[in-house]
């Protein structure tokens, strides 16, 4: 079998519409691991971190979870979200 490459963004869309479209109601459990994999390939997909109120100068937040990340940390801590730091 071919080894198909797609983008996470591309694999986050396909798992969605299969969510949507192709499963039927009744199969929970595989509509439960869609589920999971979508949420883990999300977290996957870089986010621009947020800089906190002026009161915290230098303080850097979590664009998921609003908890502070060191500077250049390539991961939140605490939720696992993916950093941008551009």
């Amino acid at each position: 079998m071919t080894e198909i490459k797609i983008s996470i963004e591309r694999a986050v869309n396909r798992l969605l519409f299969i969510k949507e479209h192709e499963l039927q109601p009744a199969d929970k459990l595989s509509s439960a691991a869609i589920k999971m994999a979508i949420q883990a390939l999300e977290k996957q997909i870089p986010k621009r971190v947020n800089k906190a109120s002026e009161n915290k100068l230098n303080t850097n937040l979590c664009p998921v979870c609003s908890r502070e990340v060191r500077i250049r940390q390539f991961y939140c801590e605490t939720c696992g979200q993916k950093l941008n730091w551009d």
